[in-house]
């Protein structure tokens, strides 16, 4: 559970995060203990509170410092690849509840934000654009399979005239606007969830890393780094791409750690922002190494587009990223940076989510592939049901077969290379 991103994201230079409980100070017994408190860990820590349930919470460091502080904070309903792909391992008469699994997360932080009143700049609309007639293409059959399971929240822009209602841009032909989808601060809404789960009792242990996992005969141990041990009746280890060595070894061969990163500028004034994103729309294009965008409450351009597959910080982020903003938005490239980070995803090699057991009473998931910030609720509440031996999605999506990445100690670099590929379709538009 390290921690190790060269520069903090503009959202943690935005507040100052609580620090609940502290570190674990001492040994304690505990009846479900999760490791993780980044969005996965805190919405199951707040669904198990929520049903009054007793729950430790372990973070490496302070809540929001991995990934789900360091997202573009774009919300994505469905599933990250194909339902299709997903039906081939699920029951016939399930697949339904499925399809509505993929498309409940943002409903979840509709929900979740009334109830508890968090204050995270939500903004409802997201744009997938395309650059070629393929893209167009896959939009038009991604609108059909949504309508055709009762989803009506889809406008096709088919062409730039209709597009540029809601993006302003010659890099783009046409694209697909989703009501239902859009954004948010991502580490105010974490930090909203937390609070909420902190007050209803969740026990939230903060710069408390664990560095051992032991689930040998159903009797869970963990190890802090200071060495103290926790005893949990069961166990829900939910750190994704950054549990590193810690995580039990087949969890480990199923994601790939890969580096994301994100930049945000100075403030855009009102007419940039009416030339640029009048919509105030999320956006996200069709590449394989796509760029994904959007205005925040403070007027700050948030673009996102790097991924680095070799799982290392890299350290001409801006650079790069300032390239793909020109090809979209040549006439912000007047605009100052504020801040350039990094952070990183969990994929897997169907990019399915990788729900499991390491033992009865220790469950886990990771590898969202890209749509952690709305799906991670969701698998809050899948796992938290599991828990509590309601576990019908659970035991359907356990199902996946999730193979390893291959390649051995070659595993990123034989990643990389096959990524290499796709990006050259992308740019060769086949």
């Amino acid at each position: 559970m390290s921690n190790t991103h060269i520069s903090k994201s503009i959202y943690q230079l935005d507040i100052t995060p609580p620090q609940f409980l502290g570190s674990l100070d001492q040994n304690i017994q505990c009846d479900i203990g999760i490791i993780g408190g980044g969005l996965t860990g805190i919405s199951t820590a707040l669904c198990l509170v929520e049903k009054g349930y007793q729950v430790s919470l372990f973070e490496a460091g302070n809540i929001g410092d991995g990934g789900s502080g360091r997202n573009g904070g774009q919300i994505c309903q469905g599933w990250s690849t194909s339902f299709n792909k997903l039906c081939k391992y699920i029951d016939p008469d399930c697949q339904q509840d499925m399809w509505q699994a993929g498309i409940e997360g943002p409903s979840l932080i509709k929900d979740r934000i009334d109830k508890y009143k968090i204050e995270c700049d939500a903004h409802w609309g997201y744009v997938h654009t395309a650059i070629h007639k393929g893209h167009m293409r896959e939009l038009d059959e991604y609108q059909q399979e949504f309508e055709s399971h009762g989803y009506d929240l889809l406008t096709s822009l088919a062409d730039k005239s209709s597009l540029f209602n809601y993006i302003c841009s010659d890099a783009y032909i046409g694209g697909l606007y989703d009501a239902g989808s859009g954004h948010l601060h991502p580490l105010k809404y974490l930090i909203g969830l937390a609070t909420a789960a902190s007050k209803l009792g969740a026990h939230i242990y903060t710069n408390s890393p664990i560095t051992e996992i032991n689930v040998a005969n159903n009797n869970n141990k963990l190890i802090s780094d200071n060495g103290h041990t926790i005893s949990a009746e069961r166990l829900i280890i939910c750190g994704n791409a950054y549990l590193g060595a810690v995580a039990p070894r087949n969890l480990r061969s199923r994601i790939a750690p890969v580096t994301s990163s994100v930049m945000a500028t100075d403030p855009l004034s009102d007419t940039e922002i009416a030339q640029t994103i009048p919509s105030n729309a999320a956006i996200a294009d069709g590449n394989t190494a796509l760029n994904y965008f959007r205005i925040d409450s403070q007027k700050r351009l948030i673009f996102g587009g790097r991924a680095s597959y070799l799982n290392t910080d890299p350290l001409n982020v801006e650079t790069d990223l300032r390239k793909r903003m020109k090809a979209v938005f040549p006439d912000l490239m007047h605009k100052k940076i504020q801040q350039a980070w990094s952070g990183r995803i969990g994929i897997t090699a169907n990019r399915l989510p990788d729900f499991g057991r390491v033992s009865d009473t220790a469950i886990y998931v990771q590898g969202y592939s890209g749509h952690g910030v709305a799906f991670s609720g969701v698998a809050g509440s899948i796992l938290g049901d599991a828990i509590i031996d309601k576990q019908d999605r659970f035991n359907q999506l356990i199902k996946i077969s999730h193979i390893p990445f291959p390649g051995g100690p070659f595993r990123v670099p034989i990643l990389a290379i096959g990524m290499g590929w796709y990006k050259m379709k992308d740019y060769l538009q086949i």
